[in-house]
């Protein structure tokens, strides 16, 4: 005979697990990855995305470097396409764009930050 009790705490515990899994994972993947789409390091390998520009739904034009070339590259949901090569020169003149300046951008908000100024805005 089964008991409901027991099999609601194990369904609990399953879903526990698997959350913390999740949790973790993507932690590791944070930070084993990069964190984010800018820079990727890994194996010893340098890519450095230096700029890029949205063009449209799924396409964006990126410029790389990638050790000491500089590459122009077109991105659509089918792939990357290499459109230019730059010079050296033309790479290492080429400058990201500048952050806005002020406290707010000094450093990424999180979460728990994000919600506190939901707060802030919704209270009279």
């Amino acid at each position: 005979m089964d008991n409901p009790v027991l099999a609601a705490a194990g369904m609990l515990i399953i879903f526990v697990l698997v959350m913390a899994g999740a949790y973790f994972f993507t932690r590791w993947a944070g930070r084993s990855l990069g964190g984010g789409f800018a820079v990727f390091r890994g194996g010893g390998s340098r890519i450095e995305v230096l700029d890029r520009a949205g063009l449209g739904k799924d396409q964006a034009l990126l410029v790389v470097r990638v050790g000491e070339r500089y590459l122009l590259l077109g991105s659509t949901a089918a792939g990357l396409t290499l459109l230019a090569e730059l010079t050296k020169e033309e790479g290492e003149s080429w400058n990201p764009p500048t952050p806005p300046e002020g406290p707010e951008q000094a450093k990424p908000l999180d979460f728990r930050a994000l919600m506190q100024r939901l707060k802030e805005k919704k209270q009279p």
